[in-house]
């Protein structure tokens, strides 16, 4: 497998993730979702997410 620092540093990442949601596919893009959201209040910043049919990209933020 090909590798570098910033892959590897990746690789942790999601390491990390699946042991803190115990292999639960479910709770594991629960919690990298939070992190998305935490980041963006964080640097006050939002991702743009594209759609499934691909047409346009828009903020899965919710707002309350």
């Amino acid at each position: 497998m090909i590798t570098n620092d910033l892959l590897q540093a990746k690789y942790e990442a999601q390491r990390r993730l699946d042991e803190a949601a115990e292999h639960d596919l479910t709770r594991y893009i629960e919690n990298a979702h939070k992190i998305a959201l935490e980041t963006e209040k964080k640097y006050d910043i939002t991702f743009k997410y594209g759609s499934i049919e691909g047409q346009h990209l828009e903020s899965q933020r919710k707002t309350a």
